[in-house]
């Protein structure tokens, strides 16, 4: 039963990650409309992981250490998930190419990192919302409802760029597997729920995942929010991102 729920809830989470890839489909990848999303994608990276990811990871270390050890974790795995999506990058490799083959390389380069983000990020919260499930079934939906709401600017985002490569029906199957990692994540926690539900394991990924985020933040999004011309979608994105997270406090 509990995990007929967290397949429900799952399809819902899926279904806000396609509300932002069906606006940029509507959109056909309207200029404004990539300044825009991409500028909302980054508020919400940012502000994901200082208003959820952090405080949860701290949260979970305090279960098992002092506060200045639980600290002192953060800032190790923090720099940690950093470093690992820096060398990804760096043994990924960008190639120099012409302007339209560097664009399209840039692209997939942002998707495939935001992709692994969002699974491994996906994944943990599966878990949480499995977890909450045993506790109380109205404060999951509740749950999924605040995950929704930062999954259609990441919706926005994932899809702008992963349909300049492919095409919308596999950009569409790429957004579906990345949603089916809630579901994932939460039949792991039922599989393996005495092990990877600890605190310290909990605590680690979500802030490996915070490293992730940072990253992309500074080197993937924001070079091109610095390159968009129209300032003023820019502005309407950051304050869109903020008001969306803002939200999800209440929630």
């Amino acid at each position: 039963m509990n995990l007929l729920v967290v397949l429900i809830l799952s399809l819902i989470s899926i279904l806000f990650l396609l509300v932002g890839t069906l606006i940029i489909f509507s959109t056909h990848n309207n200029k404004n409309v990539m300044t825009f999303s991409v500028s909302l994608g980054f508020v919400v990276l940012i502000l994901l992981g200082i208003m959820h990811l952090i405080p949860d990871a701290l949260e979970f270390f305090k279960d098992e250490f002092k506060n200045s050890t639980s600290y002192l974790l953060l800032v190790l795995f923090t720099f940690l998930g950093f470093i690992m999506i820096f060398l990804f990058d760096k043994f990924g490799g960008h190639h120099h190419k012409h302007e339209h083959e560097e664009e399209k390389d840039h692209s997939l380069h942002i998707s495939i990192i935001t992709c692994i983000f969002l699974i491994i990020h996906n994944f943990i919260e599966g878990m949480t919302i499995y977890s909450t499930i045993l506790l109380n079934y109205e404060t999951a939906v509740i749950l999924t409802l605040g995950i929704g709401l930062h999954n259609i600017p990441l919706g926005f985002t994932l899809s702008s760029t992963l349909n300049k490569i492919y095409s919308k029906t596999k950009t569409l199957l790429f957004i579906v597997f990345i949603g089916l990692s809630y579901l994932l994540g939460a039949i792991v926690a039922y599989k393996f729920n005495d092990i990877l539900t600890k605190p310290l394991v909990l605590g680690v990924a979500l802030t490996l995942t915070f490293g992730m985020i940072l990253y992309i933040a500074i080197y993937e999004f924001l070079p091109l929010i610095k390159e968009y011309k129209n300032k003023k979608y820019v502005l309407i994105g950051y304050i869109s991102g903020l008001i969306l997270m803002l939200l999800t406090i209440f929630l």
